[in-house]
């Protein structure tokens, strides 16, 4: 069986990547691991937030089936199936490096190694702290003013922590088993540090902002003006926009060089050609595309096209998929695919195999994505609303509550569906940025109607295909993770349950 070397980022646009176009960035390791392996250029995620999109990724399941559909709550224990328990299942030792935002503590125990809280030394967080404090003095308390660099060691930060650890599990395993080690980088995500080794990259005249127009807020549904002023990027200046972005570039540059020396251990090793390495992220960042930075609870392209490459030298051949619609849910079974492990009920997604063995160049014709429950919606008819409700512009927090939201992305179109009545529609045909919602123009109202209909047939094919009957059952198959032991009740049930049926194709 191959080994697993699963690494992902938080918060990284796909166009933060030399190899998916951009000019700028420093990241020649990456750029290489896409070159040696396949490169999906339309990889989408399911969610714009941490922790719903990883527990997606590492389900198989949709944000609607297995609950979690916010940051407020971590994957249910004992549950769900994910990728862990499954390769546990089937012999392998399993590791986690860096950032959780997936698991509860309860499940840890069940990992040959785990270091899941990685952060910052205390020192740089106390000088950030320090660091903010005068911004604040000074009248600069703005969120996208914070990105520094800095001067301390490598092995003080959360990067260089969670690659130390990564290295540890790799010469330390136990070499009788074949491994599988989740590398979970918490950069570019906030705080935005940066060692200052970087900085000499990015200049600031060198880098290309996005563009954005200042009309879009007034076309778009009321939270992007709301979020907008709660981020106070309404006050950015170029160079504001300029220095943000290359904290930001750096902060990946950072986990580049990481990765490259993680990677250089597999070839010391001698193990590079029976390992199956993967490189991803949960979401995106504005980066002030839609003049906007970080995120928020909105479910356009700069969160949701993400990168995704997969390398297994002599098994899949070097290729740019740009062709193939692929989305989060996706992920695991193809892995399990690849690695021949049997897919457990319940998994949604559908393997891509195929277009990674290059018989095939498509696969889906729409995506999906989703945020947040049925019940929360945002409160605040504007941005003044949001301000009088918490006493002044200083204390006006920069998260927005979210809105309940559903989306489907074709090649040309995406159209959002709100439960507040809101839509958006954009033709990335002719507006790659979505800087136009067309949602509100009757030429294009059949357009929105066909993809609103396709979008209610995803949310009733999609739904939670699992009972408590079938959560038991699939508890005794993978009765190898401790604290998942089937739930009291019945085993048994009609004889036709035996049966699993193949899923109807798409």
């Amino acid at each position: 069986m191959p080994n697993l070397l699963f690494i992902m980022t938080d918060q990284q646009r796909y166009d933060a990547l030399g190899a998916n176009g951009n000019g700028v960035i420093h990241t020649p390791h990456l750029d290489h691991l896409a070159r040696a392996g396949a490169n999906l250029h339309q990889y989408y995620t399911n969610c714009p937030v941490c922790v719903p999109s990883r527990c997606t990724l590492f389900t198989g399941r949709y944000p609607h089936a297995h609950r979690v559909r916010e940051n407020h709550t971590l994957l249910e224990f004992g549950r769900e199936m994910h990728l862990f328990r499954v390769l546990k299942q089937a012999g392998y030792a399993i590791g986690y490096s860096g950032k959780n935002h997936l698991l509860e503590r309860e499940e840890t125990v069940n990992f040959d190694f785990w270091e899941g809280e990685i952060k910052d030394d205390p020192s740089i967080t106390e000088w950030y702290a320090n660091y903010k404090k005068r911004l604040a003095a000074e009248g600069k308390p703005e969120i996208w003013r914070a990105g520094v660099f800095h001067d301390f060691p490598i092995e003080m930060t959360r990067t260089g922590k969670t690659a130390g650890a990564a290295l540890r599990f790799l010469r330390e395993r136990d070499r009788s088993k074949p491994f599988a080690l989740c590398v979970s980088f918490a950069d570019p995500h906030v705080p935005h540090l940066a060692p200052r080794k970087y900085e000499q990259l990015y200049p600031l005249d060198k880098l290309q902002l996005y563009p954005w127009r200042a009309e879009e807020m007034r076309e778009k549904p009321r939270r992007y003006q709301i979020k907008w002023r709660a981020q106070k990027a309404d006050r950015a200046d170029e160079a504001g926009r300029r220095h943000y972005m290359a904290v930001y570039y750096a902060m990946i540059s950072f986990v580049d060089e990481m990765t490259g020396a993680i990677l250089g251990e597999l070839e010391a090793q001698g193990i590079t050609d029976d390992t199956i390495v993967v490189f991803t992220t949960d979401h995106g960042d504005f980066c002030f595309e839609h003049n906007m930075c970080k995120k928020d609870l909105v479910l356009l392209d700069s969160l949701l096209h993400v990168p995704f490459m997969l390398r297994w030298p002599g098994r899949i051949a070097p290729q740019n998929l740009r062709e193939a619609l692929v989305e989060e849910v996706d992920v695991l079974p193809t892995l399990l695919e690849l690695m021949g492990i049997e897919t457990p009920f319940g998994v949604q997604g559908r393997s891509f195999a195929a277009c990674l063995r290059g018989e095939r160049s498509t696969h889906k014709d729409a995506v999906y994505a989703e945020i947040c429950p049925p019940w929360l919606y945002n409160p605040y008819a504007d941005y003044a609303a949001m301000e009088r409700h918490h006493g002044s512009w200083e204390a006006t927090p920069m998260n927005v509550i979210g809105d309940f939201t559903k989306a489907i992305r074709e090649a040309q179109w995406r159209y959002i569906w709100y439960a507040t009545g809101e839509e958006e529609l954009y033709d990335h045909r002719n507006d790659a940025h979505e800087l136009h919602n067309l949602a509100g123009n009757p030429e294009y109202a059949a357009e929105k109607q066909r993809l609103k209909m396709k979008l209610l047939e995803w949310c009733v094919r999609s739904e939670d295909p699992l009972d408590p009957l079938s959560i038991r059952q699939l508890q005794a198959q993978y009765s190898a993770w401790r604290g998942g032991e089937p739930l009291p009740g019945a085993m048994a049930g009609p004889g036709w349950l035996a049966q699993r049926f193949e899923r109807r194709a798409e």
